[in-house]
């Protein structure tokens, strides 16, 4: 498959904690991800903490072979505390890929494709940063019994990346290819950039061929239309292949239209009646992150 080339370490990985959750060693799970407890009370907070506790799993570059004994691994699914995943899905011959970061709950133990399925798909779990996860196993599911607050946290979380999923849909009806990647590297630094003098570093190393996977067109497209965006100045690729991005991220109505093969020009449409104000639409779902690199990039010379 497409991202089995590009990471070039196909073989399946080894869990180094061993066959199931009991050989793993344990983790606070409050501790590592304070923004789960911060609904408990502050007088129950503690005791939060200490019953709130899973096995971790560290995970190697590689494909991951979801487990497969007895009980799932996670009843509540897998949090992750750290690395970056890639999530492929195969369908009709083509990979989309989703990219899955810190604070993420996914359950890869439910997303491969099953006999009752009419469209046909496959699902694989790539390492491209080594990752630890959480297991959120059983008698973690029971110990969450006591603290809803935490439970209506862990939902949000599986919310806020179906939203980030739907966002993701949204963006590969976006044309041309330049104005799907430009968009796609804003979109990604909201969770993996940061502001730094020059502009928006994206610190993720991204090939041609998991950016084709990531806005759904053949390699080659993608080679062609970067070369135009970092001609047009607002993109580039540095010697350690990082990101860096130039100027403000795309006007929620803005219409980006490239011409003479580099030059970008911005073509506002009217806001639809329903939106008072765009900037008033960013501040409600757009990160901070991104409020802050506006007010940077505008104060720069």
């Amino acid at each position: 498959m497409a991202t089995e080339r590009r990471l070039r370490e196909g073989a399946p990985i080894s869990e180094a904690t061993g066959p199931g959750p009991q050989a793993a060693p344990l983790v606070r799970v409050l501790e590592r991800d304070p923004e789960l407890g911060l609904r408990v009370p502050a007088t129950d907070i503690t005791e939060a903490r200490a019953a709130l506790v899973a096995p971790v799993r560290r995970l190697e570059r590689g494909v991951w072979e979801v487990p497969s004994y007895a009980g799932g691994g996670g009843e509540l699914g897998y949090l992750l505390l750290e690395g970056l995943l890639a999530r492929d899905l195969i369908l009709a011959g083509r990979t989309c890929t989703e990219l899955i970061g810190d604070g993420d709950l996914v359950q890869p133990d439910v997303s491969v494709a099953s006999d009752e399925s009419l469209v046909r798909y496959h699902v694989l779990w790539h390492v491209l940063a080594p990752v630890k996860v959480a297991v959120l196993d059983r008698a973690f599911s029971q110990a969450l019994g006591r603290w809803p607050q935490v439970m209506r946290a862990l939902l949000e979380r599986a919310i806020r990346r179906n939203l980030r999923t739907s966002i993701h849909a949204a963006l590969l009806q976006l044309s041309p290819v330049e104005t799907r990647l430009l968009v796609l590297f804003w979109y990604l630094a909201e969770r993996w950039g940061r502001i730094t003098p020059q502009g928006v570093s994206l610190r993720l190393k991204l090939s041609h061929e998991l950016l084709g996977q990531l806005v759904g067109c053949q390699r080659a497209s993608v080679t062609t239309a970067l070369r135009r965006i970092t001609n047009s100045g607002l993109v580039v690729r540095r010697s350690d292949r990082t990101w860096l991005l130039l100027g403000a991220p795309p006007h929620e109505y803005a219409q980006l239209q490239w011409s003479g093969g580099s030059a970008l020009d911005w073509e506002a449409e009217p806001l639809p009646e329903r939106h008072a104000a765009v900037d008033d639409v960013d501040h409600a779902v757009g990160p901070v992150r991104l409020q802050q690199a506006r007010r940077h990039r505008a104060s720069l010379p």
